[in-house]
């Protein structure tokens, strides 16, 4: 439950920031997404999702102004995905309201408990993973999210 209320808080502030109509998958993108771009391949192993899952999340993304698709210069015939400006913006708004979260969990927990909090997540999270893996994939970084089809 309360990994939801913090899903629809951060939806909710990054609609108040401008950034409508997204879903957390978007942003799990977004925030795993290099300066210099990827291959959509690359993003689909990162959000540990299928192939076609990403192609359809990219294909959303670019009808809404968020990424562009452009010739890999390594090779010609690949595309690689980047960021554009409102793609960027995007970026640095999802930072920004993780960090207003994670403020909102240091005054209500105390900065001693959100530090426990957080670190026991992480324990769970790599004993969930460890328990299932390799079907898990790692948390994508820096954003900490995965995204769901």
């Amino acid at each position: 439950m309360t990994g939801r209320a913090m899903t629809a808080a951060m939806m909710s502030k990054l609609a108040a920031r401008g950034f409508e109509h997204l879903t957390p998958a978007f942003t799990s993108i977004i925030a795993i997404l290099d300066p210099a771009g990827n291959r959509a391949t690359v993003l689909a192993q990162r959000a540990g999702v299928s192939k076609q899952a990403m192609s359809q999340l990219i294909r959303l993304l670019i009808a809404r102004g968020y990424v562009e698709q452009v010739a890999d210069p390594s090779d010609t015939r690949a595309k690689v995905i980047r960021s554009t400006k409102r793609g960027t913006a995007l970026r640095t708004a999802c930072f920004e309201v993780r960090g207003e979260l994670h403020a909102l969990a240091v005054q209500e927990l105390g900065a001693k408990n959100a530090d426990r909090l957080r670190a026991d997540l992480e324990r769970l999270y790599a004993a969930f993973r460890e328990s299932t893996a390799p079907s898990v994939p790692p948390p994508a970084k820096p954003a900490r999210k995965t995204s769901r089809k």
